[in-house]
């Protein structure tokens, strides 16, 4: 019931009405099982891809090995037609997960790493926060923008020229059923 009325003052203050699904899922919490959780301020949703709310224990996105090389600019629109992203890497787990799909090579992930005036930046193209890294010996390169593949070899990411035409890996948010 808490929940309910937390979700209807937010309906008020967004000066939307609730919608059905906001009251399908209040009532699956009343039955114990689902959380609402506000979304991180900032985040940069990809195309298609919903702002609001998450539900804590909904399926995990799913991941698509696009074995057809591409430029990092060519593999993002792929991705973003498909309705995801190039994959935002934040655990080891996912790391290996990814690294066990790319089979063999380097394959395109959705991170930029530029350097100005010596100091780096790394960002994912989903607007998540950069919050694990896995860098190859003597990565990510200390010059201009590069973007990040991940290589088969042990898992290990690389900074190489986003002209480079590789396979890519598409993450797909799950929808709700």
């Amino acid at each position: 019931m808490r929940l309910f009325l937390v979700l209807v003052l937010l309906g008020a203050v967004a000066g939307s009405p609730l919608s059905q699904r906001a009251l399908e899922l209040e009532r699956s919490d009343e039955q114990g099982s689902s959380v609402l959780e506000e979304e991180p301020v900032g985040s940069m949703p990809c195309q298609g891809e919903e702002r609001g709310f998450e539900v804590r224990g909904a399926k995990p996105p799913r991941y698509e090995l696009e074995n057809k090389p591409q430029t990092f600019e060519e593999a993002k629109k792929t991705c973003t037609k498909r309705g995801g992203c190039l994959a935002s890497i934040h655990t080891e787990e996912i790391n290996r997960k990814l690294f066990q799909m790319s089979k063999r090579g380097q394959v395109w992930v959705g991170g930029i790493s530029s350097s100005s005036g010596g100091r780096p930046s790394r960002r994912w193209v989903d607007g998540s926060s950069w919050n694990y890294d896995n860098w190859a010996s003597g990565n990510p390169s200390r010059r201009g923008t590069t973007c990040v593949a991940l290589c088969s070899a042990g898992g290990h990411w690389r900074s190489i020229s986003c002209e480079t035409r590789l396979p890519f890996i598409c993450e797909i948010p799950s929808r709700f059923p």
